[in-house]
């Protein structure tokens, strides 16, 4: 196997503390002991301490007093196991009101005879966070903005129409945007004016496919104008513009959107105050609705005393809760949301089991007592990861009883992906023991094939309804660039974002150093180098989703919401809450004023 070893002093060509290119065949790993092992039943049992230092190396600092730095306290502690909602209006009302609302809407929908219009009611809705209550009456008004010539010369519509078509499933033709190309093959200089215009077509160039080189100028233009005017520009356009300058609309968390949008959409002077009205109350039900699921999972996790038991883990209700949140927020899917919730918090201690405590035998240990999952594996076990062990695979057989006897066939698949991505982290901690940093394409496997089936595609989809069909299930596990997009985005934008705190902390080699290593690029330069990756697997992603789909679109939303999630702030906030405290207590503490 090709690797690199590091600190190499007999090296003529770099010296000492570089890591250098060799060929190599792979020996035992060299175990670092955190304590005097025992017995235990004729198999190992370990205390739960972290590793000890292995390394001067630079980049490849293993466990030390460091640690403490990443494993911060949960900022909320207990908060939404008590907290009481200020008095809002009577929950029968707003539902009574929002049925009325709701047929307002559905009138105007099929009424509006105009394109632009339509185009532009159908934006409206899908950004206030309520297309859910549309889902037939949006794909009839797309369908017919498919079928029929469009016309309008205007940069905004028609940058919005191709923008929608393609959200939606569509495959609408990037050839519409020849028309504000020049004989030199430039945009017009005279769009540069048109801020509604250059927003609208730098939102449709991240609906690109692999090869569109007009949407990567497209981008490159209107961001380049944008940033210039945008101080002179008037909110609520200039907070538009922002906001899709740090995360673009097709990437953007639907529910984020929907709550800084309803906010901006309430000072526009051309604002339908049905639209508004029914987005207002349908967020704030909503918002209740999440609050009690936040209060439901936080006595539970408390009841489970993961934190107490192994203090180094990440204590994530919360931030977990929000993943899940933003990969489906709408009512219908709440027992998605609590069951998905409960599952990555025992992924989190997992892997922060193997990252942070993690050492190399008892580790061994784990990844065979989750291979068997069986709760008779228990006494093999590091006393410290017994706890641990019992309550996860109870969580995760207790779904059974949440699930119709039909949908009972996703825990067997749930059990073998996260068997799955417990032998990934073990092959993460073998080459940290064995000093072996792997190729990029060796370090990829693991971490994005061995990570995709559990955390992309069972975990997810486990507790949604009838729509997943073990047909449907099978095919996304065969890992489609669907789902291999999402993970890679996941992937390469933590490992970027992320890098120096997993540097401190000892997890090592992650996908960035393995590419540092193997082109030799500083961290500055292969971060570049992977929002490149991480762009292109957005690229990957968009033609996956054009119809026809071999599964219903509700699954693919899934993957697409995962990929979203995976935004630097959002990453980086999920280790330092602190840093996502804010959007996380606007989205389910302030609701909007009726």
């Amino acid at each position: 196997m090709q690797s690199y070893m590091f600190n190499n002093p007999q090296c003529p060509k770099t010296g000492p503390s570089r890591l250098q290119y060799i060929l190599r065949v792979p020996r035992s790993p060299t175990i670092v002991h955190a304590k005097p092992w025992t017995s235990c039943h004729n198999k190992l049992s370990v205390s739960c301490t972290a590793r000890t230092s292995w390394t001067t190396d630079d980049h490849l600092n293993t466990i030390g007093p460091s640690s403490g730095d990443y494993v911060l306290p949960s900022v909320w502690g207990d908060y939404f196991a008590t907290y009481t909602p200020s008095d809002q209006e009577p929950k029968e009302w707003m539902e009574k009101r929002i049925i009325e609302l709701k047929e307002e809407v559905k009138t105007m929908l099929d009424s509006t005879t105009n394109i632009s219009e339509l185009v532009n009611i159908v934006d409206t809705i899908q950004r206030l966070g309520i297309s859910y209550h549309f889902v037939n009456e949006i794909d009839d008004a797309l369908s017919q903005l498919h079928d029929i010539k469009f016309d309008n010369e205007d940069l905004q519509n028609v940058s919005l129409r191709f923008r929608l078509l393609r959200q939606h499933g569509f495959n609408a033709s990037s050839d519409v945007f020849c028309k504000f190309i020049d004989s030199d093959g430039n945009f017009h200089e005279d769009l540069s004016k048109d801020a509604k215009g250059l927003l609208s077509l730098y939102n449709a160039g991240y609906l690109a496919f692999p090869g569109e080189t007009i949407l990567d100028e497209a981008i490159s233009f209107a961001r380049g104008h944008l940033q210039s005017m945008v101080n002179n520009l008037d909110s609520p356009l200039k907070r538009e513009v922002l906001r899709a300058l740090k995360t673009p609309l097709h990437r953007m968390v639907p529910r984020i959107e929907a709550m800084f949008f309803i906010e901006e959409y309430t000072e526009k002077e051309t604002r339908n105050d049905t639209l508004l009205k029914l987005a207002k109350m349908d967020y704030n039900l909503v918002q209740r609705l999440h609050l009690e699921e936040l209060k439901e999972l936080t006595l539970w996790w408390k009841e489970q005393g993961m934190s107490e038991s192994l203090t180094y883990t990440r204590d994530r209700v919360v931030e977990n809760y929000f993943w899940a949140l933003s990969e489906y927020f709408e009512p219908h899917y709440s027992r998605a949301r609590i069951m998905l919730t409960k599952y990555y918090l025992f992924l989190l201690v997992l892997d922060d089991t193997y990252d942070v405590y993690g050492n190399y035998d008892g580790c061994r240990l784990l990844t065979d007592a989750i291979k068997r999952w069986d709760e008779k594996e228990i006494d093999c076990l590091p006393v410290c990861l017994r706890s641990f062990y019992q309550k996860f695979i109870n969580t995760v057989n207790g779904f059974q009883d949440e699930l119709k006897p039909s949908e009972k066939y996703r825990i067997s698949y749930l059990i073998q992906e996260t068997q799955r991505l417990a032998d990934s982290y073990m092959q993460e901690l073998e080459w940290h023991a064995k000093r072996q940093v792997p190729t990029f394409q060796e370090r990829k496997k693991p971490a994005i094939d061995g990570n995709a089936g559990s955390i992309v595609v069972c975990g997810p989809l486990l507790g949604m309804g009838e729509e997943v069909t073990e047909e449907a299930l099978q095919w996304l596990l065969s890992l489609p660039d669907v789902v291999m997009g999402s993970m890679e985005i996941c992937r390469y934008t933590d490992d970027a974002v992320n890098y120096e705190r997993e540097k401190a902390v000892g997890q090592g080699p992650t996908t960035i150093f393995s590419y540092m290593v193997e082109h030799n690029l500083r961290k500055d330069e292969a971060a570049v180098e992977f929002e490149h990756l991480t762009n292109q697997s957005w690229k990957k992603m968009n033609p996956a989703l054009l119809r026809p789909t071999k599964v219903p679109r509700e699954l693919l939303d899934r993957m697409l919401n995962y990929a979203r999630m995976c935004t630097p702030e959002y990453l980086i906030g999920f280790t330092y809450s602190s840093k996502f405290k804010e959007i996380i207590g606007l989205l389910v503490l302030k609701p909007f004023s009726v």
